[in-house]
């Protein structure tokens, strides 16, 4: 009877609560080159969700290989695109195979598949934030300065996350989703894990509102989201002593469908 994936009633009910905490592994060396990667265990628990055993998961922003790798525990096939050489190289390495494409994701001609697939679980650049501080007080970006590890994605001019103007970068980062609803079948679901953040300059960017707009505009039905909480990260003394300034440690997954 069970349509969508392989869990029980009880297992079902258990993956609907709207907020969760998952607080990832200790990375290797390989893997903490990536600035900004999700926790395998995040993409486990939305493949199991929305996917049958040997069924066809995609990412088009597969980075070090998080998907992937949690697709093949999982025993479900994976596809995905990568602009960063270094990072692509390390996700086929984790994979086993060749299932990440080196390209740019807006490219149609990467998107070869003419069967489909049947989910779609991705996160994209957070516009440019790796790229700015945005306090004093110490953070990841300064940890991360401190052992010589990569502060952002690349210098490449086609890598979203270099886009400077805010408007033009979700237009760019809508290009993706056009491409996503094409071949993704009819009413499977995508996943994209998404945070609001503060700029540098003090203004508060909804992007995951402002997303979730563009995709529903691809085609896409939204279906609601669900809170990833992390409970392991340092907190900062932003604002003090004299505004507040919030520690976000909370990302959207926001769930979408495409309808027949």
């Amino acid at each position: 009877m069970n349509r969508l994936n392989d869990l029980t009633g009880k297992e079902w009910i258990k993956e609907t609560r709207s907020w969760y905490t998952i607080n990832g592994k200790t990375r290797n060396k390989e893997v903490i080159k990536h600035p900004a990667k999700y926790p395998e265990e995040l993409a486990s628990k939305y493949i199991k969700f929305f996917t049958k055993k040997n069924e066809i998961v995609f990412d088009p922003f597969m980075g070090v290989g998080s998907t992937g790798v949690a697709a093949k525990n999982e025993k479900r096939k994976c596809y995905g695109i990568e602009i960063n050489t270094e990072f692509c190289n390390v996700a086929n390495e984790r994979y086993g195979e060749e299932n990440t494409i080196l390209g740019d994701s807006r490219d149609k001609k990467l998107y070869n598949f003419p069967e489909g697939v049947d989910f779609i679980m991705t996160s994209p650049p957070y516009w440019n934030i790796l790229k700015k501080k945005r306090g004093n007080s110490d953070s990841q970006h300064t940890k991360r300065e401190e052992n010589n590890l990569k502060l952002y994605y690349s210098d490449d001019l086609n890598d979203l996350g270099n886009i400077e103007d805010y408007e033009v970068f979700l237009k760019e980062l809508t290009k993706i989703f056009k491409n996503c609803y094409k071949i993704l079948k009819q009413n499977k679901y995508m996943v994209v894990v998404v945070q609001n953040f503060r700029n540098s300059d003090g203004k508060y960017i909804t992007f995951a509102w402002d997303l979730v707009e563009k995709i529903t505009k691809c085609g896409f039905s939204f279906e609601g989201e669900q809170i990833w909480c992390q409970d392991d990260k340092q907190l900062g003394i932003w604002g003090y002593p004299s505004k507040f300034i919030s520690n976000i440690h909370h990302h959207y997954c926001l769930i979408f469908r495409k309808n027949a």
